[in-house]
């Protein structure tokens, strides 16, 4: 019991930690609409994909030292292409043209009024994605113990105690922001 404590109250002190600065983004654009409708499933969502996504890290592991091989060839082509972008103009407009019209696709659904507590779920299972894989110190201990004593329940329930942590200073966060958004608003 102790153990799941430290793993919540170290997600709570998460929000301290430059990791979670990518998700943040994610978070703020949500503090204009109702928490309960839109913030909430988002990081419920975000919540549960990380727990779940750190929990399938924890048990494999193995497999993860495999693809880390295929990995790091595909990070050299995806560099490669990068590259290529600051390169050429031509090859950046054609490269980035799919990926701005999905964002704006995604940006007309989500100021639409067809808002639903799946669309925010669902930006929340995708935030979870971002957010597992840089979720800093506290999380390598937890997955440090798991590799340790083998992947267990316990692995998954103190994952998700960390995620319930982060989600709550996250959550505080969004309430503060979408008070201060709206004080703003009324001043304009």
């Amino acid at each position: 019991m102790l153990l799941l404590i430290l793993a919540y109250l170290g997600g709570v002190l998460t929000i301290l930690s430059p990791c979670i600065l990518p998700v943040l983004p994610f978070v703020f654009a949500r503090a204009d609409r109702p928490f309960a409708r839109n913030g909430l499933p988002m990081l419920m969502g975000m919540a549960l994909t990380f727990a779940v996504v750190a929990t399938l890290a924890a048990i494999g592991g193995g497999w993860a030292v495999r693809a880390n091989q295929y990995g790091r060839i595909v990070a050299l082509a995806v560099l490669a292409v990068l590259g290529l972008t600051l390169l050429s103009n031509q090859v950046a407009e054609w490269i980035s043209r799919p990926l701005v019209a999905l964002g704006s696709k995604l940006t007309r659904h989500s100021e639409s009024e067809n808002d639903s507590v799946l669309s925010a779920a669902g930006l929340g299972v995708a935030t979870g994605l971002l957010w597992a894989p840089r979720a800093g110190p506290i999380l390598g201990l937890l997955l440090t113990g798991a590799a340790l004593n083998g992947a267990s329940v316990q692995t998954t329930l103190l994952l998700l105690a960390y995620a319930a942590g982060a989600a709550t200073s996250l959550a505080l966060a969004l309430l503060i922001g979408g008070r201060v958004f709206c004080r703003d608003e009324a001043l304009a």
